[in-house]
């Protein structure tokens, strides 16, 4: 079953979607010539929200972890591109080493590593797991019929390896699955084997507000492209650093600075004639897992914020203390699935749609962040890879919308990789 739109989708927003799909040659081409100089993420996933008036990024996430809610017809793709990306960044890559996230017991994580795993022996390497943590003992675990054993990981002579029945497999790859929110480790720093994604792309360098600054960009070179408005595939936002939540000015700060944006936003909805009650999300400029995240829809709310959502707003994953915050203009999600909100997620390999699937949560509305526990996952149920549209079909035909929906996420990609790469 395909998400349906609650809502009727505004004009200018039906003009985008009509230009998208009507122009996609050219679109394509316009693609290629930013890749021509521009080096792309390894791997990527890009949460979309769609209002029926606007579609945006509202993260990109350069270690994505849901390969097992991919649609596996699509599986080929990934292949394929994946197959393109090691010839790009290690030609004689022949093993690699993925290491996971240090602590996880979470068993879709290991589905994830499953279904990674598979695409990287399909297109031709042999893979291990290797873990992090010093601490960490070799351990085994079944998941759906397949055992997935991880090891941990050893260094001689500046090169990282596993012993495996007394062997050392020794990559001349390792794929990072592991985000590095709790810092940039010292076992990695002089190795001479390539990382994928370098450390760099990791949370503890890494910033939102830094990868939308980038997103600014390549939307307003989009845009002027295709002579329409920014906005309808850009949220506005600001930041404040060097910031205590508990601290009485600070919060000030954020109110007045969450003043000007509402204005911002609701000049822009009586424009486009738009009904809804504008909001902002304010999140950890840093992290994941949805972690560090509130939303507010009067400035007014954020000298009143209490204990519990101050706690929540304080530290992100591992216990990394908050000090910057990305002030963002919210995105209503209208789309529908099963009677709950869902959101799209594309997922890419190198510069190539590779799939994707739609978050839901049954307990959360519109205006609410979807990646929090009780989500579920389903994968795009389209019976074509929607790496072009129909051009016969109707601009919100599932797999056109997919389409417009890779569109987007490439934009976010090639963001990501003027962030990473310069």
């Amino acid at each position: 079953m395909n998400p349906e739109l609650k809502t009727a989708i505004n004009s200018e927003f039906l003009k985008l979607e009509n230009l998208i799909i009507r122009n996609s040659c050219e679109i394509e081409q316009w693609f290629r010539s930013k890749w021509l100089d521009q080096e792309a993420p390894f791997y990527a996933s890009v949460d979309l929200r769609n209002s029926g008036f606007k579609i945006a990024p509202v993260d990109t996430n350069l270690f994505p972890a849901g390969f097992n809610n991919l649609n596996p017809q699509f599986e080929p793709l990934a292949i394929q591109a994946t197959t393109i990306a090691i010839e790009k960044i290690c030609p004689e890559a022949a093993k690699i080493i993925i290491i996971p996230e240090n602590h996880s017991r979470n068993i879709f994580y290991f589905k994830n590593l499953l279904s990674l795993t598979e695409i990287l022996k399909n297109a031709g390497l042999e893979v291990e797991i290797g873990n992090l943590d010093p601490s960490f003992q070799k351990t085994e675990y079944e998941i759906d019929g397949h055992n997935i054993i991880v090891y941990p990981l050893q260094k001689e002579n500046h090169r990282v390896f596993i012993k495996k029945n007394e062997h050392k497999f020794i990559p001349c790859s390792i794929l990072l699955n592991n985000d590095l929110s709790s810092g940039d480790p010292e076992f990695l720093k002089d190795i001479t084997q390539t990382i994928i994604p370098h450390t760099s792309a990791g949370w503890f360098n890494r910033r939102k507000s830094n990868h939308f600054k980038f997103y600014n960009q390549v939307a307003k070179e989009f845009t002027d492209f295709l002579n329409i408005d920014e906005w309808l595939i850009n949220p506005y936002f600001d930041t404040h650093e060097d910031m205590d939540i508990n601290n009485e000015n600070d919060l000030k700060i954020i109110t007045e600075k969450s003043e000007f944006l509402l204005r911002k936003i609701k000049d822009k909805y009586t424009k486009y004639g738009i009904n809804h009650q504008p909001y902002l999300v304010i999140k950890a400029d840093a992290g994941t897992y949805g972690m560090g995240i509130i939303t507010i829809q009067d400035p007014s709310e954020i000298m009143q914020l209490n204990r519990k959502k101050r706690n929540k707003m304080s530290t992100i994953k591992d216990g990394q203390k908050v000090t910057k915050v990305i002030i963002q203009e919210g995105i209503h999600s209208e789309e529908i699935l099963n009677e709950a909100v869902s959101e799209p997620v594309v997922y890419t390999i190198d510069h190539y749609v590779i799939g994707g699937f739609y978050r839901v949560h049954t307990s959360k509305d519109k205006n609410e962040n979807l990646n929090s526990p009780g989500m579920e996952f389903f994968p795009t149920p389209f019976e074509q890879s929607c790496l072009m549209p129909d051009q016969g079909r109707d601009c919100n035909d599932p797999p056109n919308r997919f389409y417009v929906y890779g569109v987007i996420a490439r934009l976010a990609l090639l963001a990501a990789a003027r962030e990473i790469y310069g």
